[in-house]
């Protein structure tokens, strides 16, 4: 699994989580780490791709990738985002993670 990929399913997390409870903060998130709006690999602001890069430097398996998400989650210290990730449990996220990885998508 690449970074970028583990990013977009993060984005669908949060964006799942918008959809059913709609704040300000989220949004803002979304709108700044949308990657999807750039036909490269990153974010609609390069910045936040950089800063989740960061944090995430080891290898990701769809084991692990759970943890390193929330890794990224936690460190960005805003609890709206922190409550919207928390709204997929493991087992939610690892079939999530399984049916993207097995799908077309932008790598």
């Amino acid at each position: 699994m690449t970074k970028f990929e583990l990013f977009c399913v993060v984005f669908y997390v949060l964006d799942a989580s918008y959809d059913e409870n709609t704040n300000d903060s989220l949004r803002q998130f979304l709108s700044d780490a949308n990657p999807f709006v750039f036909s490269d690999v990153g974010s609609a602001d390069p910045a936040v791709y950089e800063e989740f890069c960061n944090v995430v430097d080891v290898d990701i398996t769809i084991s692990n990738s759970y943890e390193l998400a929330k890794k990224y989650i936690d460190q960005l210290n805003d609890s709206v985002l922190t409550k919207a990730f928390g709204s997929i449990s493991t087992d939610d996220w690892i079939k999530g993670v399984t049916e993207y990885l097995n799908s077309p998508h932008k790598k």
